[in-house]
């Protein structure tokens, strides 16, 4: 039998079968009016069970204890005040951070209040509004204590790098013409300068490179920092030497290995095409990769 066949026979069956008229009565139904229906529920606010940690229960006054949705003027506290930039200056980050929310939380409240009451009808706000001026007035005395800390901060930490760059700057000249005898104690004083300054450990590892922010702007600074260090203080005893650092990939090597030996792999590279410039946004990709090849090649 073919497939054709069969399909011709399923079609012909189905069509003979949709003809035939059902002779079962027990399907429909008999006696409707004696069925007897449930009466309706009327919505009524006893009907509704609302939980008392609803968020929504922060929009009102006294949260799930409320009682009515609207306050009466009496009820507003219009006798308080706004807090004083000075009093703010005291507060510490957390404290004006909860005044802020709890500012914020009751202007909510007014605003729904409000809504509710242009709903009713109501056009008397004065009070709502003079409330609302109140805490309004805190917040943006808040954000001004803010923007005054975060510019003291911005401050100190240019001041701080410029004294960060005088100590560099000292600590290279010191380090490039000190004497034999004094160069153990300086290579000691470089590496705690590299980890204290760039955050560039004493040893590195494979740990560095799943940490987040191990290795950043700042730890690319310290390696051309470090590795034209070394260059300065090789040329001052060589100064046949006339060769720079011109990009990262250089640095990089002068970083890793005694100058001399870096010397030669850095010819090496720019004979071969592979130094060059890098982008701000390869810089650190390379030096993962750089790191990352490193240590296996030494395990």
């Amino acid at each position: 039998m073919s497939l054709h066949t069969t399909i011709r026979g399923f079609l012909s069956s189905a069509c003979r079968l949709a003809r035939v008229r059902s002779t079962k009565t027990n399907l429909r139904f008999k006696d409707l009016h004696k069925i007897k229906l449930r009466e309706p529920i009327v919505p009524k606010i006893s009907n509704l069970e609302v939980s008392p940690d609803h968020p929504l229960w922060q929009f009102f006054a006294d949260g799930s204890k409320s009682t009515s949705a609207l306050r009466q003027s009496e009820e507003l506290d219009t006798d308080s005040r706004e807090w004083t930039s000075a009093e703010l200056r005291q507060k510490s980050f957390e404290d004006l951070h909860r005044i802020w929310y709890l500012a914020l939380k009751e202007r909510n409240v007014l605003a729904r209040e409000a809504r509710l009451g242009e709903a009713m009808g109501m056009d008397d706000f004065r009070q709502i509004n003079l409330v609302d001026l109140k805490l309004m007035r805190t917040q943006k005395r808040i954000k001004q204590v803010l923007l005054e800390r975060q510019i003291a901060v911005e401050r100190a930490q240019v001041s701080m790098q410029d004294e960060i760059q005088e100590y560099l700057q000292e600590f290279q000249e010191r380090f490039v013409t000190c004497k034999a005898n004094e160069i153990n104690e300086f290579h000691e004083k470089l590496v705690r300068l590299q980890y204290a300054i760039f955050g560039i450990r004493p040893e590195l590892s494979l740990e560095l490179l799943e940490e987040e922010g191990g290795i950043d702007v700042n730890f690319a600074k310290g390696v051309s920092y470090v590795a034209r260090l070394k260059l300065e203080r090789y040329k001052k005893l060589n100064p046949d030497v006339r060769v720079t650092s011109d990009n990262m990939i250089e640095d990089f090597v002068f970083f890793l290995k005694d100058t001399e030996e870096a010397l030669k792999e850095v010819e090496q590279l720019r004979e071969a095409n592979q130094s060059r410039h890098l982008y701000n946004s390869e810089v650190i990709p390379f030096l993962r990769n750089a790191i990352k090849n490193h240590l296996t090649q030494e395990d």
